[in-house]
């Protein structure tokens, strides 16, 4: 029996979503549902194409992900990219994925697809943007014609912060605030860009590096103190607990225990009583729990290491120049000896992220404040040679018999020697607060 035209089979190859949208009623209705996911985005809506896409500058290409099967229908579809840029850019395009979460088929686009990846909503690693830039400084410089096109999953946040950096490292701009600008006139229909605070650090500090012609270098730091105030106002009416979790990368390193905060309190200061070596990218989360209700999350940010430089320095509070209750009893005291190697990190309500949202203010004042005291590992000390030891002890040589006896005994000979690096790490932590005491009482 012959087929009707209705229910003949689809040719080969062809994605029937792609199929569906190519009527002009479908087409209609895609453009209308893309423009809603799309946003405040600009589009490239020429030639025929509607694709979240954005010329930032004439080779430097920002773009939503390229989707296939049903995610294509509200976002950009792979084919209608690899056509886009087969016409426009043909054997001159290179694309830039920075999600972690996903990817695609890479031969649709020749193969010429480089991933740098780290998750929404988040900054990059710092020892990534530069393998990043030189990669796009090298296929650009390679022809007069070749175009990079980068993406995230909305092509917005991570998107804008690898551009930014490398219009910095071609020296487009001179300041970060120059680029995320630009990024978001060009990108975006009402400026806002890279909107995230940390992710606008981080092109902060790229910025830093690339002016001041440094090299970027791991630095080893503890958190001494963590003071935050004024008290936020989820805390103004009742008692209730903070928690608060310190990670490096995707590593949870210490979760603390729940903080009693009493109502009406002018600040909160939490005082570690662990060691714990941080070092490169640091994320600082905090939540409270209401009693007899679930835990919810405040605010949290990034930072790195290697561009704490502001020393801690006493006497600012006490004349009023820092945002640092002068009755605090930590700070009524002579000025801390800078051999302690005592740095301070200061982020204000509107470079926290979460807590930047907050435009009425009812959830934060907005002249709160979050401030980590930390000390500064020296790589010559007592400290590293400590570190060293933890790393040392955790090593396992791959040509050892992997036997289950050995194994055993190994775990054992590790687990003991960890255990005296860290009695000697509290040691040291211990002389070291002697240090700062008698600074102090001096």
């Amino acid at each position: 029996m012959r087929q009707s035209s209705s229910t003949k089979k689809l040719a080969p190859n062809v994605d029937p979503v792609l199929k569906m949208a190519n009527t002009i009623s479908n087409m209609r209705v895609a453009n209308s549902i893309k423009g809603l996911v799309s946003k405040k985005k600009k589009r490239y809506t020429e030639d025929g194409f509607n694709l979240d896409l954005t010329y930032i500058t004439s080779n430097l290409i920002a773009m939503g992900y390229p989707a296939a099967k049903i995610e294509g229908f509200y976002r950009n579809h792979i084919d209608e990219v690899v056509k886009f840029l087969e016409e426009k850019h043909r054997d001159h395009y290179k694309i830039y994925n920075l999600c972690s979460e996903r990817s695609y088929d890479i031969n649709k686009f020749q193969s010429r697809v480089a991933t740098y990846p780290f998750d929404d909503h988040n900054p990059p690693k710092m020892e990534t943007i530069q393998p990043f830039c030189e990669d796009v400084h090298s296929w650009l410089s390679a022809h007069e014609s070749n175009v990079a096109a980068v993406h995230c999953k909305a092509g917005k946040g991570r998107t804008g912060v690898m551009v930014c950096c490398y219009m910095l490292y071609c020296q487009q701009f001179k300041t970060a605030q120059e680029a995320l600008s630009f990024y978001g006139q060009k990108r975006t229909t009402d400026t806002k860009g890279v909107t995230i605070p940390s992710q606008r650090r981080y092109v902060g500090y790229f910025a830093s590096l690339v002016n001041e012609g440094l090299t970027y270098k791991p630095v080893t730091m503890f958190i001494r103190e963590i003071i935050i105030q004024p008290l936020p106002t989820i805390f103004s009416n009742a008692h209730g607990c903070l928690q608060f979790q310190i990670s490096n990368s995707n590593t949870r390193l210490h979760s603390s225990e729940s903080i009693e905060v009493k109502k009406g309190s002018p600040f909160i200061h939490i005082t570690m009583d662990q060691c714990i070596p941080l070092e490169g990218d640091v994320k600082v989360e905090f939540s409270h729990k209401p009693k007899m209700m679930l835990k919810e999350k405040m605010f949290h940010f990034w930072f790195n290491t290697f561009f704490i430089r502001e020393r801690l320095h006493v006497p600012e509070i006490a004349n009023g120049k820092n945002h640092f209750d002068s009755t605090h009893p930590r700070y009524n005291s002579h000025p801390v000896d800078s051999d302690t190697n005592l740095f301070t990190l200061r982020i204000d309500k509107w470079d926290l992220d979460v807590a930047h949202k907050d435009k009425q203010n009812s959830k934060y004042s907005p002249d709160l404040k979050v401030s980590l005291i930390l000390q500064q590992v020296e790589r010559d000390t007592p400290w590293s040679r400590v570190q060293r030891g933890i790393n040392e002890s955790t090593e396992v040589d791959s040509s050892l018999d992997s036997s289950s006896s050995e194994e055993s005994e190994e775990s054992e000979e590790s687990w003991e020697s960890e255990v005296g690096v860290q009695v000697g790490c509290y040691q040291l932590l211990s002389e070291a607060d002697k240090g700062i005491t008698q600074s102090l009482s001096s």
